[in-house]
């Protein structure tokens, strides 16, 4: 441990205090450390503010989600959704008719292929992303607190290049 930087000790002492001895094991001393670390920080970055925006907005998972893409992406299909984001099909379809439903999303026929619905946020849609993104960027701000502008940057990037690298290791469906 350096004498430098103290927090590591400290930050170790109080993730043992909070999830147990096991938790430091798992996440630095196996053989997929790296892949549980970051299914770990998914679970417990996503997991609370899921719950939130279930309990708050009726929202699910796959709702925001397609909310999001929609605002980042307007006229996607489904299909699309599905390839940006991972999430199955079934569970974007289910989303999609509650949105229709609660009309916050409206579909309209793709011009150039009659048998694609293109998807687009309704007025009530983008209200409501605008409450939400908010929670999310907050709790993003906390979890990155820990680095310095420099990491945060590093981070960044290194999560960039992983991803761009997908096509290498990612299964096709």
């Amino acid at each position: 441990m350096s004498t430098e930087d103290p927090k590591p000790m400290t930050s170790a002492t109080a993730m043992a205090a909070q999830f147990g001895p096991l938790s430091l094991t798992m996440l630095n001393d196996t053989p997929i450390s790296p892949a549980w670390q970051i299914n770990f920080l998914a679970n417990f970055f996503t997991g609370p503010i899921y719950r939130d925006l279930a309990a708050r907005f009726g929202l699910s998972r796959p709702e925001f989600v397609i909310l999001f893409s929609l605002s980042q992406q307007p006229g996607l299909v489904a299909r699309d959704i599905c390839l940006v984001t991972g999430l199955p099909k079934n569970s974007i379809s289910r989303a999609v008719s509650e949105l229709l439903a609660k009309r916050l999303i409206e579909r309209e026929t793709d011009d150039t292929d009659k048998r694609a619905k293109k998807l687009a946020l309704t007025e009530a849609g983008r209200k409501l992303l605008d409450q939400v993104v908010p929670l999310f960027t907050t709790r993003q701000n906390a979890m990155r607190a820990a680095l310095s502008e420099e990491e945060a940057a590093t981070f960044d990037r290194l999560l960039s290049k992983i991803i761009f690298a997908m096509p290498g290791w990612v299964d096709p469906e």
